[in-house]
């Protein structure tokens, strides 16, 4: 029991410092500001969510546009913009707690095969409008 005791007090610091180190604060990816405009039929979108999904291997920025179609795009709560380099935006329309995406697939899981989504990230941003033309029904907001 005394040879366990010792070895929890020789292992303790360890595992102090590796709690500490891996609880700090991870370093920013550098990002540049993605912002712009989402109509819907030449009529300011609200609620399109846009993914920005970057070729590295970092995770994808979000944004949601506002009741004038307007957005800017997030990497995480305390950053925003999305990562410097290629990446596909996608598109996507929900209503409520429905996972359903009231746009075709043209606009999301098949974005990379339009050249319009495919965006490159500069440490300037760049200002993505788009205007989704699409006849389908789409419940507001």
């Amino acid at each position: 029991m005394v040879y366990k005791l010792i070895e929890f007090q020789r292992i303790l610091p360890l595992v102090a410092v590796a709690l500490l180190v891996g609880c700090s604060e991870s370093p920013e990816i550098p990002t540049g500001e993605v912002y712009g405009t989402i109509t819907l039929n030449g009529q300011p979108a609200e609620g399109v969510s846009l993914t920005f999904v970057p070729d590295a291997p970092v995770r994808p920025s979000l944004a949601i546009t506002d009741s004038n179609g307007r957005y800017a795009a997030r990497f995480v709560s305390n950053q925003s913009g999305v990562a410097l380099g290629p990446c596909v935006v996608e598109l996507g329309i929900y209503r409520g707690d429905s996972p359903r995406n009231y746009l075709p697939k043209q606009f999301n899981s098949q974005a990379a095969n339009n050249p319009d989504f495919q965006l490159d990230i500069t440490e300037d941003g760049l200002e993505f409008n788009y205007d989704i033309v699409y006849d389908g029904q789409i419940p507001p907001p």
